[in-house]
């Protein structure tokens, strides 16, 4: 009786494990669209109508993945997400060129096409420079900007995109990252942290939760 007991709970086990699988691949798709350099990039599609959306873009040791969690937390509240792989990442395919802005004007035109009221777009480390150098290469409707510790890149001198700047105070980067924000236009705010930790290691700080809610609000607004 013991060993039928057990077989049978493993058996429900396995059911509830193989439902959460497929539970998690619901919450998106994966598409793909091209590049005006000729790159082709695959991103997750979080659905969550088309009144507004976040534009993910990772970090150097980061991928579309990473920010799943997040994304998931946007799609609660009714905002969909584009999470991209940048090209040389996963299945992204690098264009003509090796630069990663095209990828974050791929994405956003992408979007735009879908019909989206509101575009905003989230960039840490890498993924920020990629952003800051995409908004300065040509104006987008981008709404938002959040940026985490952008690994350089020319401050945003649009009034029209309010800005959220994150930053560690004892990493290496927070001159930069304050020279960028100094440099940018109005509106615009910055939050900054104790520690050392960059851009995406904020999210595995004891501030972590604290760091998702002042994200959410700022693209909730």
């Amino acid at each position: 009786m013991k060993y039928i007991s057990n077989v049978v709970l493993l058996a429900l086990l396995i059911m509830l494990s193989a439902n959460n699988i497929v539970f998690a691949q619901d919450k998106f798709e994966l598409v793909n669209f091209n590049t005006e350099d000729g790159g082709k990039v695959e991103a997750a599609y979080f659905n969550a109508g088309k009144n507004k959306i976040v534009i993910f873009a990772h970090g150097a040791i980061f991928n579309k993945e990473s920010w799943y969690f997040l994304a998931e937390e946007f799609q609660e509240i009714g905002v969909a997400v584009l999470s991209i792989d940048f090209r040389g990442y996963g299945n992204s395919v690098t264009g003509n060129t090796k630069k990663k802005l095209f990828d974050v004007l791929g994405a956003i035109a992408y979007v735009k096409e879908k019909g989206f009221n509101e575009i905003c777009v989230i960039g840490a480390s890498m993924g920020g420079a990629a952003v800051l150098s995409a908004l300065a290469y040509k104006q987008t409707p981008v709404s938002k900007v959040i940026l985490l510790a952008p690994a350089g890149g020319p401050p945003i001198k649009s009034n029209k995109i309010y800005k959220f700047f994150v930053v560690s105070k004892g990493e290496r980067l927070y001159q930069r990252v304050k020279q960028i924000y100094t440099e940018s236009e109005e509106p615009k705010k910055m939050k900054e942290y104790s520690g050392n930790a960059h851009a995406q290691h904020m999210f595995k700080t004891s501030y972590a939760k604290e760091l998702r809610m002042l994200i959410i609000d700022f693209i909730g607004l």
